[in-house]
Formats: structure tokens, sequence, C-alpha cells
């Protein structure tokens, strides 16, 4: 089954949509609107994730979800990061750590910068296995993420 790819550009926004600073320790506070989006995609039953994976399958073995966080990689703490982010994959249960990345900041080749991405907003962006963007959603925009799975996916 082929995978498709979700991203999402980590936001400053909380999930009540007030604009907080993330600290470095801990971007993904209780109210961190990455941490509300993980939950959704986890828990929800409209989660796109959750309607579409075949039990029993990997969590991202049909959509795989990314997070890029505007904090260079020193800064964060992965003991912080949602379980969504770090899930257990395959026969052995084995924590897949290649769902966070950070910007090159060393080479000032930041994404935010590079796309125009509001810092405080964020967002999500769908990204096909054939890496066209199929979509670019507000941050906080879950019933319009499932909606667009629900328009093709069987």
């Amino acid at each position: 089954m082929p995978s498709r790819f979700t991203w999402v550009i980590q936001s400053k926004r909380t999930a009540a949509g007030v604009s907080s600073p993330l600290s470095p320790q801990n971007p993904v506070g209780a109210s961190s609107g990455l941490r509300t989006l993980c939950e959704f995609l986890a828990e929800s039953p409209r989660s796109p994730v959750r309607r579409y994976t075949p039990r029993g399958a990997d969590i991202d073995s049909v959509i795989d979800v990314r997070a890029v966080f505007q904090q260079g990689h020193l800064e964060l703490a992965i003991e912080a990061m949602p379980s969504f982010l770090l899930p257990r994959k395959g026969h052995y249960g084995l924590r897949d750590y290649e769902k966070m990345f950070c910007p090159d900041l060393k080479s000032r080749h930041d994404i935010f910068d590079m796309r125009s991405i509001d810092r405080n907003r964020g967002c999500m962006v769908v990204v096909r296995p054939d890496h066209y963007v199929a979509h670019v959603l507000p941050f906080d925009a879950y019933a319009e993420l499932a909606a667009f799975f629900d328009g093709f996916m069987v």
C-alpha cells in the first residue's frame, strides 16, 4: 500500500489559538497546537490516520505524519515530544525517531523563511507520494484535513 505523507509545520499557537512562546525545553506543551493536532490524529474517530490505517498495521503505513520545528535540534527535548511522533513499529516495536525535523540554522536554509510560512500560525502540508503538494491547511483545520482524505481514500 503506498504511503501518503502529511507534513505538519509547527506553529507557536496554543490549542485555543492564542499566540504563546514555546520554551526550548517543551515546545509541545499540554496546550500547544502541535500536541493537540497529534492527539486528534492519534485518537479521534475523524482522524484520517485512524480511519484509513488497517487494524494491526504500523500507524504510518498509510499516512506518514512528520513535524518540522522552528527551533534548532539542540533546543528540543525528545522526551517532551508527543508519543504520536515517536511511534513503535514493526515486529519488535522499535521506536521511529524520524518523524521530527528542524531547520538547518547553520546554512540559513530555514524552511519557514524559504516558503514564507507564518511562524505564529504554522500550517499543515499534505504531500502525495510523488512529492506533489496536494493541500496546504491552517494548523487547526482538523475537519478540513479529514474531509480532504475522505474525498479520495476508501
